[in-house]
C-alpha cells in the first residue's frame, strides 16, 4: 500500500465509524461533506485528528484543527497526507 493509499484508506475507515449513523466505509466519498453527508462533529473531528496523530506520528498544525477548514473527505484527506511529508 502506498503512502497515498495508506491516508486514504485510514481517513474512510476513521468517518464510517465517527460518522452519525456509522456507516460502512464503502459508501464514502472523497467529495461527501464531512458535515451535511456523514454527520461529523467538531468533537468526533477532533478524535479522528488525535488517532491520526499517534498512528503516523505527525502533529498537525493547531491553526487547521477546525472542522470548517474541511468541507469534504477529500480536503480532509489531502491535509493528513501532506502533513506527513512536512
Amino acid at each position: 500500500m502506498t503512502p497515498v493509499d495508506e491516508v486514504d484508506d485510514w481517513v474512510v475507515r476513521q468517518l464510517a465509524v465517527l460518522s452519525i449513523p456509522p456507516r460502512p466505509a464503502e459508501e464514502i466519498t472523497a467529495q461527501q461533506s464531512l458535515t451535511e453527508d456523514l454527520g461529523v462533529d467538531s468533537l468526533a473531528f477532533i478524535e479522528a485528528l488525535v488517532s491520526f496523530e499517534e498512528k503516523f506520528g505527525v502533529r498537525l498544525d493547531e491553526d487547521r484543527l477546525l472542522l470548517s477548514s474541511y468541507a469534504k473527505v477529500q480536503d480532509l484527506a489531502d491535509y493528513l497526507r501532506d502533513s506527513r511529508t512536512s
